[in-house]
């Protein structure tokens, strides 16, 4: 009988776009030649149409401010942000630097509206805020963005002990470094940012605009999601299948054609939930043949991705435990 797992499934939507396409051949900056490692990047945002097509340059090694950074990630997401709620008491922003004439503001007012991009006080004892409108992002806060704005589940500090972590700049050997550390890891762990060749992470450090965009796009160009794997694991269990051999079973997906793992963790928000981090690549099955179950990737009406965990039937023809897929 089909046991779907769509009602504890964990995924929070969505995560990163699906049809991410680069369609903006024709537009060309001086400074970015086919070569460069950040040419597709930017003829992403080209064709997001979330950075300028008139002007002649990019300016790739430029650091890239909190303003810019503004502008292109709420251009980016689009559809997938909530519309600001005016009322009478409520405006929009009121950030000290950002004036409703700024060329930016109905971009960090929708960003700050949705809980993605925050200012800060002048003081601890003034109501007064600003944004930092100018100043350049440095790759902790990118880090806690991209955190925000995929609502991507952080790792918990034991998870990134048992994932091999090794003392840096983020991590002191025994807890996170404050503030970025722990949106590092969890980015590090899922494959998304990586250290420098001293095993650091340099929170502090501006990223420059091709940087950004390189990072941004390699968000977006994914199709990563977050299940319950607790409750996948528990449902080999119901099956008959003990808990560990199902979740060396799950942890043996990697570069599979339907469901690819990435990770599995804890994160913050369950306290005894593993996290499972999956690229849902396609909808299909794979057949574990030496226990007689298969994992079974589809989506639901609303396109929303389901794990289904059933039994073997006999009309399944494709082969065993190597996870071999049928479409």
């Amino acid at each position: 009988m089909k046991k779907t797992l769509t009602s504890i499934c964990i995924a929070a939507g969505l995560l990163f776009s699906t049809s991410v396409g680069v369609n903006a051949a024709d537009v060309h900056y001086k400074d970015v030649k086919k070569t460069d490692n950040f040419y597709n990047s930017v003829q992403y945002l080209l064709g997001q149409k979330a950075i300028s097509r008139t002007l002649p340059t990019f300016r790739p090694y430029d650091n890239v401010t909190r303003g810019q950074v503004a502008s292109i990630l709420a251009k980016v997401l689009d559809d997938r942000l909530r519309e600001v709620e005016y009322s009478d008491v409520y405006s929009g922003v009121d950030f000290i630097d950002v004036p409703k004439t700024n060329q930016f503001y109905p971009y960090i007012n929708k960003l700050e509206w949705n809980g993605i991009m925050r200012g800060y006080y002048l003081r601890d004892d003034s109501p007064i805020r600003a944004f930092g409108i100018n100043q350049p992002l440095t790759r902790g806060q990118f880090a806690g963005i991209i955190v925000k704005a995929y609502h991507i589940p952080l790792i918990k500090l034991q998870s990134y002990k048992e994932n091999g972590a090794v003392k840096s700049d983020i991590f002191d050997g025994q807890k996170f470094t404050y503030p970025w550390g722990q949106e590092i890891a969890t980015l590090e762990t899922l494959g998304i940012l990586s250290g420098y060749n001293d095993g650091n992470y340099k929170p502090n450090t501006p990223i420059n605009r091709s940087q950004f965009a390189n990072m941004l796009y390699k968000v977006e160009s994914g199709n990563l999601h977050f299940f319950n794997q607790s409750a996948i694991v528990n449902e080999f269990v119901k099956l008959g299948i003990q808990s560990d051999i199902a979740t060396e079973k799950i942890k043996s997906l990697k570069n599979n054609d339907v469901l690819n793992y990435i990770a599995s963790y804890g994160d913050t928000r369950y306290l005894d939930t593993i996290t499972l981090a999956a690229d849902m690549r396609k909808e299909g099955e794979i057949l574990f043949r030496d226990i007689n179950v298969k994992i079974v990737a589809s989506k639901d009406t609303t396109g929303q991705w389901v794990i289904d965990v059933e039994k073997i039937v006999e009309n399944d023809t494709t082969s065993s435990d190597t996870a071999k897929i049928t479409p």
